[in-house]
């Protein structure tokens, strides 16, 4: 088992006028340029307990997962062999009578070989391939949220998303490793310990340059969204967890966004983090971001 509680430095977000940049720009090499507020935190593993973290409380669980997709490699195989198979998980953890997956990211590369790789590009450069992200955020912000769903829901019948709108409905994402974890973990905070006062909006801007590059990223929601970065708030006020030695055959789901305001947990702060005792191979994984809809909520 591995150890209970580990410390590493996360990267918060730093106000503009302390230096920080309120555009975040997916998908180009600015993304790993803009300055944070670094802070030590506390994270502890959830293995010895694992099945007391539920989604909706705090923001986040991990469970079994299998699939038969053995294509990660081509976008077309994983939409047609792997959407699937996330799909029916998170219908069955969640209750919820739809869900419609929208984008996916697979990354292969460490943070650091990419940077280096990029140093020398502008930065509005497209990355040359996607790696963890290392900052703390929420991949939607409400009003963010809501452009996404929109966008994706232009691909249905009229009648059909009007319906869909007016239920409960969320953004989930389903992560997965390709091989066991051994570094760049992911870090999860419980939605329960982040204010509302904590969370920042940044602009996710992303150039129609990008959409057809070939940058590792499969973009789906429209040129300019908005995600939430996290500020470090009070001290020790931030709860930090992760499952140690993530395994291909079991996913974490991460809430991104619920619209139910009698939901717990209606964001997820997340990010990756390293630490000494980081080892083997580069860490692989892909990740799903699925919308989840209940016409009885």
């Amino acid at each position: 088992m591995a150890t209970q509680t580990v410390t590493a430095t996360v990267n918060y977000h730093l106000e503009v006028e302390r230096g920080g940049a309120a555009v975040w720009c997916p998908g180009t090499v600015m993304d790993k340029r803009r300055p944070h507020d670094h802070q030590a935190v506390t994270i502890t593993n959830i293995r010895n307990n694992q099945s007391d973290f539920a989604l909706d409380t705090h923001g986040f669980e991990v469970r079994p997962f299998s699939t038969s997709a053995t294509n990660f490699d081509d976008n077309e195989a994983i939409a047609k062999q792997y959407y699937p198979d996330v799909c029916a998980h998170v219908q069955k953890v969640t209750g919820a009578n739809k869900v419609v997956p929208v984008v996916h990211i697979a990354r292969r590369q460490p943070w650091e070989k990419v940077a280096e790789a990029e140093k020398e590009l502008p930065d509005m450069a497209p990355v040359t391939a996607p790696a963890p992200n290392r900052s703390v955020h929420v991949d939607q912000s409400y009003f963010g949220a809501e452009l996404v769903r929109d966008s994706k829901l232009e691909e249905f019948p009229k009648e059909e998303a009007e319906k869909l709108k007016k239920g409960r409905w969320a953004i989930i994402n389903l992560w997965r490793p390709f091989d066991e974890v051994r570094r760049d973990n992911l870090a999860l905070c419980d939605a329960r310990s982040v204010s509302e006062k904590d969370l920042a909006a940044v602009y996710a801007d992303i150039p129609d340059s990008l959409r057809n590059a070939k940058t590792g990223y499969n973009f789906a929601a429209k040129s300019r969204s908005e995600a939430w970065e996290v500020k470090a708030g009070e001290p020790g006020a931030h709860k930090w967890y992760y499952a140690a030695g993530m395994r291909p055959d079991e996913a974490l789901l991460i809430k991104q966004y619920d619209s139910s305001d009698k939901i717990a947990a209606r964001r997820c702060p997340h990010t990756a983090f390293t630490t000494e005792a980081d080892h083997g191979p580069t860490r692989q994984s892909i990740e799903v971001r699925c919308l989840a809809f209940w016409d009885d909520q």
